[in-house]
């Protein structure tokens, strides 16, 4: 299968995670928020990698920073790491089932909430809340749905 690029999914699609993102939420709630922006940059990466590249996540990453009021570069390295280990794995990643993925991606979830706890530490601010750790599992949960919704959008617009 040919895959052709469809950059107006891929910026409105980021645009959209990034926007959740900043969404203001009750605190409650705010720390259960999955990394919208990190699974839709994996979906990118995975179909798109040489569109999707460490340039544009190093912006969009430093762009969310900005708005989110964070240290300069926090978002912007989180979202290179995460970048990194699924660009090393990409493609063995694309022919797991979607289950094993959402697991596999449940692990870099992971990865990235011990670099954000290792960037708080050095900072000197306050460990995250212990229900920051769900938030893994809430991407894992909706990473499923969303791989579906963003191929079968990727595929009609790129018939048309």
């Amino acid at each position: 299968m040919i895959r052709r690029d469809t950059p107006g999914l891929r910026w409105i699609s980021m645009a959209l995670a990034f926007l959740f993102m900043i969404m203001p939420l009750p605190a409650w709630l705010s720390m259960l928020r999955p990394h919208m922006l990190a699974l839709v940059a994996v979906f990118w990466i995975v179909e798109t990698p040489k569109k999707m590249g460490f340039g544009h996540l190093f912006l969009i990453g430093l762009l969310l920073d900005l708005a989110s009021f964070a240290l300069l570069g926090e978002q912007a390295l989180r979202l290179m790491l995460i970048a990194l280990l699924v660009g090393r794995i990409r493609s063995q990643f694309r022919f797991y089932p979607v289950w094993q993925q959402a697991m596999i991606l449940l692990g870099i979830l992971y990865v990235d909430l011990l670099l954000l706890l290792a960037i708080r530490l050095f900072e000197g601010l306050p460990a995250p809340s212990a229900g920051i750790w769900l938030s893994p599992v809430l991407a894992f949960l909706i990473w499923p749905w969303l791989y579906m919704l963003l191929d079968v959008l990727r595929l009609q617009n790129r018939s048309k």
